[in-house]
């Protein structure tokens, strides 16, 4: 008599115990088949659960499972959804070997979509092109380039935060040279934020120079990026464009500043609103609205909004 298979919704219910529990040899056994699961999202929340435990010796089957859903996968991975939880594991866990990552950075997934087809693998290859960084492959940087010009945002995004957390020769020459080729606002940012964080003071200048220049959104995404870096001198590139008055997007300088979280911004965009002209004062005020669970910064505000009325 056939061994009667539990329902999807029972071994989803397992899978969520087995999560909760403190990692046992059973319970890798366990994990370990559901990777060999032909059902994706069996194999998928097995992949997180090896990421959780940090279960390097399922690595094995991580990449059995990734080699089996890369075959015919608009039928047998919709979304990719095993693949990605998957490789979110091994870059998790460091895999060593770049030939998994390799064949991820080539991999399309073409799915119907309304009115045609949609690619579903960018995030495939973006995951694909941080593993490789992360390896030891000589040639790593050479294969995750073309992917600064993949027609998919994600895969863009992720060659980009593979290249700057490489630390490999060149990289940041990389980055600056996609950052002037310009991109969507959401990939200069993560271009810009990337360079501040390989080499903070020598790019400092660089990311201020789009601070100034078209298009508005490369001028907001540098903006941000300065402020989220932290940097004690980025104020001062940021203070020096708001107050040039050329600049393309005061509220996003002054959004850079509060981002800062530094006490010369701060009191710089609470003089904003005590004193400032009436549209530099409301931007300031809805800049600073970011510390809105901070009770004392918010009392501050409070008190710079009283002071312009008296």
């Amino acid at each position: 008599m056939a061994r009667k298979i539990p329902p999807l919704e029972a071994q989803l219910d397992r899978l969520a115990e087995l999560r909760a529990q403190t990692p046992t040899p059973e319970g890798r056994a366990e994990v370990s088949r559901y990777l060999n699961h032909k059902m994706n999202l069996l194999a998928a929340k097995a992949a997180r659960i090896a990421g959780e435990w940090e279960a390097a010796d399922l690595t094995p089957g991580l990449v059995a499972a990734f080699e089996r859903f890369l075959v015919n996968g608009a039928a047998t991975d919709k979304r990719c959804a095993a693949k990605i939880e998957i490789l979110k594991t091994l870059c998790k866990l460091e895999h060593p070997s770049p030939a998994i990552f390799r064949r991820g950075l080539a991999y399309v997934q073409m799915e119907a979509s309304w009115g045609g087809s949609v690619d579903t693998a960018a995030e495939v290859r973006a995951l694909s092109a941080i593993g490789l960084s992360q390896t030891n492959d000589p040639d790593a940087l050479e294969q995750i380039v073309p992917l600064l010009l993949d027609p998919e945002r994600d895969a863009r995004i992720g060659a980009i935060r593979a290249i700057g957390g490489s630390g490999l020769a060149g990289d940041t020459l990389l980055l600056r040279l996609k950052a002037l080729s310009g991109d969507e606002p959401e990939v200069l940012g993560e271009c810009f934020a990337a360079l501040l964080r390989a080499t903070p003071e020598k790019s400092i200048d660089f990311v201020a120079q789009f601070l100034e220049r078209p298009p508005e959104a490369a001028a907001e995404a540098a903006a941000l990026a300065l402020g989220e870096s932290r940097l004690e001198s980025a104020f001062d590139r940021l203070r020096e464009a708001f107050e040039s008055k050329r600049t393309l997007s005061a509220r996003a300088l002054l959004m850079g500043m509060a981002l800062l979280r530094r006490e010369t911004a701060i009191e710089y965009l609470l003089n904003l609103v005590r004193s400032g002209p009436d549209r530099s004062a409301a931007e300031a005020a809805a800049a600073l609205a970011i510390f809105d669970q901070d009770p004392q910064l918010r009392q501050r505000l409070a008190e710079a909004q009283r002071a312009r009325r008296t």
